[in-house]
């Protein structure tokens, strides 16, 4: 168990130090059709619908939320851009993580 414990950590630091290296801008909008609350960090997944869909991740240290606030439900609409991948750890055990692209700016319906 302990080197479980090791070994996410170990990955966690290296995703945080190497993953947001990346300068490049993506915009992106659409309607939620999966969210996911994370275990590190506070983030939040979420898989977009058309028109700009794909996957998403909001942090709330990195991205700058307008009015609404972060994703919160399936069917809310998000606006804004995002940049470097980035990922997502829902479970320890088994291991499952999403990726996706960090969301710098964002706004959302209600």
């Amino acid at each position: 168990m302990r080197n479980l414990k090791v070994f996410i950590f170990s990955l966690m630091l290296y995703l945080a130090l190497v993953a947001p290296t990346a300068e490049a801008t993506v915009h992106f909008g659409g309607q939620i059709t999966k969210i996911i609350g994370c275990i590190n960090f506070g983030v939040i997944y979420a898989r977009l619908g058309p028109p700009r869909g794909g996957p998403y991740i909001w942090s709330p240290t990195i991205t700058k939320t307008y009015s609404f606030g972060p994703p919160s439900h399936v069917g809310q609409w998000l606006l804004g851009n995002a940049g470097p991948s980035y990922y997502c750890i829902e479970r320890i055990y088994p291991l499952t993580v999403h990726p996706g692209l960090l969301i710098l700016m964002m706004g959302s319906s209600r």
